[in-house]
C-alpha cells in the first residue's frame, strides 16, 4: 500500500510541473520532459483455488451405434492336433463267399512238348511233365480229364519254327477255339487261353489242323500246355 501512495504523489507533482500557473501553460506545453519511472509494485496475492471439476467418466453412456459390416475372411489356420481315437464300431456282417477257392492239393497240370512237329490229325501229346501230381493229364493220350465239376482255366504257349501252326483247343470233340500263326524267318511265339465249365470226366486237348504242325521244342524253347481248377461246383 505504501508503494501505491508514493506513485500517486509522484504523478501529482509531475502534473504541477507541466502546467504551473494559467499564463505559462502554453509555453510549458512546448517542452516534453520525461518523468522518473515509478517503482514497480509488489505482486498481488494469489486467489483461492476453485472447486475441482467433474470427471468426464461420470457422464451418461451414449446410444448404441449401428452394427458394422463384416470383415474379410482371414487366412485358413494350421490344422489342429489329432483328437483321441473314437470308440470302435460294431463288427460288420460276414462277406460273401469268394469265387476262387484254395485246396490242399490243387487240381492243376503243366506239361511240355518233347519233340518238334508232332503227328498230325491227333491229340498233341505233351510228354515233358512240369506239374501233374494228381495225374489229371494223360501223357499217353495227350488229353486232360476234369477230376471234379467246376470252372477251369486252360492255356497254351507255342514256339513256332520252320512252318505255319494251326491248332485247335477241343472239349469232348467240340472245337472251343482256333489259333493260327504264319511262320516268318525266325523262331516265333504264339499263345491262347480259355475258361471252361467242365463236368467230372470231360476231356480237353490240343490238335493240329490240316497238317499245320510247325510246333517246336528243344532245351531252350518249350511248347507247353497248362490248366487248373479255380472254382469247384457242388454237383
Amino acid at each position: 500500500m505504501m508503494g501505491i501512495f508514493t506513485l500517486l504523489v509522484l504523478i501529482l507533482l509531475a502534473r504541477e510541473w507541466h502546467t504551473g500557473s494559467g499564463e505559462l501553460a502554453d509555453d510549458k506545453h512546448k517542452y516534453c520532459t520525461a518523468g522518473i519511472p515509478g517503482i514497480p509494485g509488489t505482486p498481488g496475492i494469489n486467489g483461492q483455488h476453485g472447486p475441482a471439476g467433474r470427471d468426464g467418466k461420470e457422464g451418461q453412456p451414449g446410444e448404441k451405434g449401428e452394427q458394422g459390416l463384416f470383415g474379410e475372411r482371414g487366412l485358413l489356420g494350421p490344422p489342429g492336433k489329432a483328437g483321441p481315437p473314437g470308440t470302435p464300431g460294431p463288427p460288420g456282417e460276414p462277406g460273401t463267399k469268394g469265387i476262387i477257392q484254395s485246396y490242399k492239393n490243387p487240381f492243376a497240370f503243366h506239361v511240355g512238348l518233347v519233340s518238334s512237329s508232332p503227328p498230325t490229325n491227333a491229340p498233341i501229346k505233351f510228354a515233358k511233365v512240369f506239374y501233374n501230381e494228381q495225374n489229371i493229364y494223360d501223357t499217353t493220350t495227350g488229353k486232360f480229364r476234369a477230376p471234379v465239376h467246376g470252372l477251369y482255366f486252360i492255356t497254351y504257349q507255342i514256339t513256332v519254327y520252320s512252318k505255319n501252326v494251326h491248332i485247335s483247343l477241343r472239349h469232348n470233340e467240340k472245337i472251343v477255339q482256333y489259333m493260327y500263326h504264319v511262320y516268318g524267318s525266325s523262331t516265333n511265339q504264339a499263345s491262347g487261353s480259355s475258361v471252361l465249365k467242365l463236368n467230372k470226366g470231360d476231356e480237353v486237348w490240343l490238335q493240329d489242323v490240316d497238317g499245320n504242325n510247325g510246333l517246336y521244342a528243344d532245351g531252350n524253347d518249350d511248347t507247353t500246355f497248362s490248366g487248373f481248377l479255380f472254382h469247384q461246383f457242388d454237383s
